[in-house]
Order: C-alpha cells, then structure tokens, then sequence
C-alpha cells in the first residue's frame, strides 16, 4: 500500500508545477516591472501568485535564477531566432525589428524598460542579465550566423547597438533619437547591425578566436 500512495504524490507535485510556474512568472513580471529588482521580494512574488514562498524557491532557485526566467518572457531568444530568419529584408533589419517592437509593445515596454534600469543599478541583477544575455540572447543570435567565439564577438557587437539605442530612446529618452519616429530609428540602427553580422571578418577586424 505505501509504494502506491508513493507513487500518487509525485504524480499530483508532476501536475501541479506548471500551473504554479506560470502564476509565479506572470507575479515576478509584474512586480519586478513595478518594484524593480531590488525592492521585489519572493515572499511578495508568492503572495501574488497565491503559493507558499518555499514553492518559489523550489521551482526557481533564487530571486536571480527567477529574474533570468522573467527576462525569457520579455525577450524569447527563440522569437529572436524566427525573425532572423525571416523573409522580408535584411538579417540586420528583421532583428531591429524585432528588438523595438519589444521596446514598444505596451505588454513588455514596461517592464523590459524597469528590468534593463534594474540591471544597470543592482549587482545581482547586472549579473542576471549579464548570465541570460550570454547563455540565451547571444548563444541563440550566434547560433543563426554559424555559431562559435567569432560569431559571438559579432551578436555582441549587434547588440552594443541594440542596447545603446533603448538606453538613449526608451530609458534616457534623449531627443532626437526618443523622439523620431520608429521606421527611421529602424532605418538608420539595421545597417551597422547587419554589417556586424555578416561582413568580412577582415573589414571588421575581427581576432581570431
């Protein structure tokens, strides 16, 4: 009789992790996008998740581990990847595309903006950025344009770009690049991202790695 009573509650823990997974990210997204990383506290996560603050702990690792999780929500490698794949224009142009509508979605604007403040001002949350950029965002963009350390020089040097430009148009919001219009900021930023993407590695100066 005990093995199968066993047995019945790995099977109910099996189920119920999805759904209590779910509910702690959607919480750790909206509280890291009101509070910022510092002031969000798993026992806050937890309370608006309705679970016990041990379920977050057990599902995530850490409040690092969850930001990187939350983060995956904002910005999906593997949405990255598709668009890079795309069809209409360049490589450079469908993934600008791609990152500012990130940027201006009014479901992730918010949020993606208080998550990039957070890791700029909060140690742990630089990391956790830092740590979901390198394994994920970069791993995934390189991963289109043949993988290896060059090619991850190159992702890196795109989004020096990228970054930049949602710094100075959505975080600083320094005329004239906040104020322009979202098809010229594609326009002017696809070049110089397509270029460190695909051109000669001599033209760039690339080192070998």
């Amino acid at each position: 009789m005990a093995s199968p009573a066993k047995t019945t509650k790995r099977r109910g823990r099996r189920q119920g992790e999805p759904v209590s997974r779910e509910a702690v990210l959607a919480s750790a997204k909206k509280r890291f996008a009101e509070d910022g990383y510092e002031k969000t506290t798993l026992r806050a996560i937890a309370e608006d998740a309705h679970v016990d603050p041990s379920m977050v702990l057990y599902l995530f690792g850490s409040k690092a581990d969850l930001f990187r999780a939350a983060l995956r929500l904002i910005i999906d490698p593997d949405v990255l990847v598709a668009a890079m794949n795309g069809d209409e224009g360049d490589i450079g142009r469908r993934l600008v595309v791609q990152y500012l509508q990130i940027w201006e979605s009014p479901e992730t604007a918010n949020t993606m903006a208080a998550m990039l403040q957070s890791a700029t001002s909060n140690g742990d949350a630089q990391e956790a950025f830092r740590s979901f950029m390198r394994e994920y965002v970069l791993t995934a963009v390189s991963g289109v344009i043949g993988g290896g350390e060059q090619a991850r020089l190159r992702a890196m040097l795109a989004a020096t770009n990228l970054v930049g430009t949602a710094l100075l148009r959505y975080i600083m919001k320094v005329p004239p690049l906040a104020t322009l219009p979202t098809d010229d900021v594609v326009r002017m930023v696809s070049p110089a991202v397509t270029r460190y993407l695909t051109a000669d590695a001599d033209e760039l100066g690339l080192p070998d790695l």
